[in-house]
């Protein structure tokens, strides 16, 4: 359904670092800039889904949008937990420590952070399976 999506940043080489972090955990590669002030992970232009980050074009400050949330898609309830890490370790802040969420179902694993501009980001196990990815404590 999505092609890409693109949030605005005031601080390009901070939030490339976090985005850099959290997405190697997921196994997401950055792509190679087709044009400067950019950076983007995920598929190739036209090929699948990806996320990208920059300036705004209007040139005034980005600004995080109240209720947005961004969504992304693990393997394990292990990356889940990887990924909140990764985040907190590169200037993120917890927003829902990792675990299972009963009021979205009994096997729906997730952990929410913000990343150093403040956007929240969700890292989601589902369908989670305890008996094959046994939580670790934290």
């Amino acid at each position: 359904m999505l092609m890409y999506t693109t949030i605005g940043t005031n601080h390009l080489d901070r939030m490339t670092a976090f985005y850099d972090a959290i997405f190697d955990v997921l196994g997401v590669p950055r792509i190679p800039l087709w044009t400067e002030g950019w950076a983007t992970w995920g598929e190739p232009f036209g090929e699948g889904f990806s996320f990208c980050i920059c300036p705004p074009f209007n040139h005034k400050p980005a600004t995080v949008g109240n209720g947005t949330m961004f969504s992304f898609k693990a393997s394990s309830a292990q990356e889940v937990r990887k990924f909140h890490a990764a985040g907190l370790r590169h200037g993120g802040s917890d927003e829902g420590k990792p675990g299972i969420r009963e009021m979205y179902g009994p096997d729906f694993y997730v952990a929410y952070l913000r990343d150093p501009d403040g956007h929240k980001l969700a890292c989601v196990c589902y369908p989670f399976h305890p008996e094959k990815d046994k939580p670790a404590q934290q």
